[in-house]
């Protein structure tokens, strides 16, 4: 039972995979498609060295890392897809740099309040894991509220992916703080509880890649009121956020 639930998403990522092959997905989301397919190679090195304990300890943390590396990589994507004409303005370029610096504050202030129970370039590892995962629920709580903002359609590729990263983040951010803060002692929980999490959010993506996507939707301008509406959603997440800190 526990190699079933722990094949079952790298068989949902190989379907994922072949569903972005067949409908050129690869083109609107490059960055995306090598995550996935980025996920297919990390988890065929995973098993195939799973019975080592020390080659597969070095192959996960370096596809963990690869993971942290690439999971940015779309969220940059991410934000110049949904918000295309923002970006084009001075403030807008700020965005994604704003998420970083952000998901680092928060990653940091939570390794100075409780350090990971890791050395060396684990911790770093660790430390930059919590920080990407704040980055990509900020970036799904930016998507919701253009969503909700201008009455977009959510069977998009960028909703969809956001989607997903979304949910899994909220709860990966949650286990892994816990992992940072109990070390190996809490592995067995955080690793099936990531396998859950982590299998739906491939689900959502393989929903949402099952069909070749529609015209890419027009984001009118940001007014100041739409602006101000979301600032107040935005203000509300931090705050969440902070709660675990």
């Amino acid at each position: 039972m526990t190699l079933l639930l722990w094949s079952i998403p790298h068989w949902l990522l190989a379907v994922l995979l072949c569903l972005m092959l067949r409908n050129r997905a690869y083109k609107a989301c490059p960055w995306f498609f090598a995550y996935v397919g980025f996920g297919v190679a990390a988890d065929v090195a995973r098993l195939v060295t799973h019975n080592h304990p020390h080659p597969y300890f070095a192959t996960y943390w370096i596809t963990e890392a690869g993971y942290d590396v690439l999971g940015i990589l779309v969220m940059y994507e991410l934000i110049r897809m949904v918000l295309r004409n923002l970006i084009r303005t001075w403030w807008g370029r700020l965005i994604f740099p704003a998420a970083l610096l952000v998901g680092a504050l928060l990653s940091g202030a939570r390794a100075h309040a409780a350090p990971p129970q890791f050395s060396g370039i684990l911790y770093y590892i660790v430390v930059g894991e919590i920080a990407v995962r704040c980055v990509q629920v900020l970036v799904f709580v930016v998507t919701v509220a253009i969503v909700l903002i201008f009455g977009l359609r959510w069977r998009q590729y960028p909703f969809g992916i956001a989607t997903g990263f979304g949910l899994y983040s909220v709860i990966a951010l949650l286990m892994t703080m816990k992992f940072s803060d109990f070390g190996t002692s809490f592995k067995f929980l955080w690793g099936r509880t990531l396998i859950v999490a982590y299998s739906f959010a491939v689900l959502i993506w393989i929903w949402f890649f099952s069909a070749p996507q529609k015209p890419d939707p027009e984001l009118p301008a940001l007014t100041p009121e739409a602006w101000k509406e979301y600032q107040a959603m935005l203000d509300q997440y931090l705050k969440f956020l902070r709660r675990f800190r």
